[in-house]
């Protein structure tokens, strides 16, 4: 047993040492091989400035001479304007003097003594006012028949048998055309239709001649009057 463990512990020993040497050999080789390929960089260099060199420019292009063109000759006639005339330089000697002729005396005038006193020429005659037609004012008139206006026929038969009587006084607008242009009643019949009526026919039937101003003509006035509403028997 002892020859057995002595010869494995030797046997050990040398693999151990082939297994060292191994590595160190890769060692060394991978050192070397570092040490071969590291080459030491350059510290940057500052930079610089500077001219760029440009190309020249392109040279002009050459300038184009267009020939004259021929121009046709005008149809038309030339007309050379005569030449100016030469003008005097002072203006025409103009004769200013005027010949003053008085026309001659009438035959039938006599000279005055010029001692004699003048006397002044009369004063034409004032003119007579020409008198002015005056007028008095006027009224309406009625030109038709005043019971003509309302008669017993415009009675209706509601009003006869309801009692309606009264006396209605009116007061008429008369135009410058002699129509009636308004109605108002001043009295009162108690009854509203007989009042209505009473202006309506009025209005309808009453013709006047105009009333007139101072001058004379035609104007629009007022005519006032009554009418009594009886029932007929």
């Amino acid at each position: 047993m002892a020859y057995i463990d002595s010869q494995s512990t030797a046997k050990r020993t040398s693999a151990v040492s082939g297994v060292v040497l191994i590595h160190a050999a890769i060692g060394a080789i991978l050192v070397t091989g570092l040490a071969t390929n590291f080459v030491p960089s350059d510290p940057a260099s500052p930079l610089e400035g500077g001219q760029i060199s440009l190309p020249p420019p392109p040279p002009k292009p050459d300038e184009v001479v267009e020939p004259d063109k021929a121009i046709p000759p005008s149809a038309r006639d030339i007309v050379v304007p005569p030449p100016p005339r030469d003008l005097p330089s002072t203006g025409p000697q103009l004769d200013i003097t005027r010949d003053i002729i008085l026309p001659p005396l009438p035959s039938n005038r006599t000279i005055p003594n010029p001692g004699a006193r003048i006397s002044p020429p009369l004063a034409p005659p004032v003119p007579e006012p020409t008198p002015t037609m005056t007028f008095e004012p006027s009224s309406p008139v009625p030109s038709n028949a005043q019971a003509d206006w309302i008669t017993t026929a415009d009675y209706r038969s509601a009003w006869i048998r309801r009692d309606y009587e009264g006396t209605a006084g009116f007061r008429l607008s008369v135009g410058a055309n002699g129509r009636v242009s308004d109605c108002r009643i001043t009295r009162t019949t108690g009854h509203q239709v007989l009042d209505e009526a009473t202006c309506k026919l009025a209005t309808r039937r009453a013709r006047f001649e105009a009333a007139r101003d101072g001058n004379g003509e035609k104007v629009s006035g007022t005519f006032t009057s009554s009418v009594l509403w009886r029932i007929p028997e």
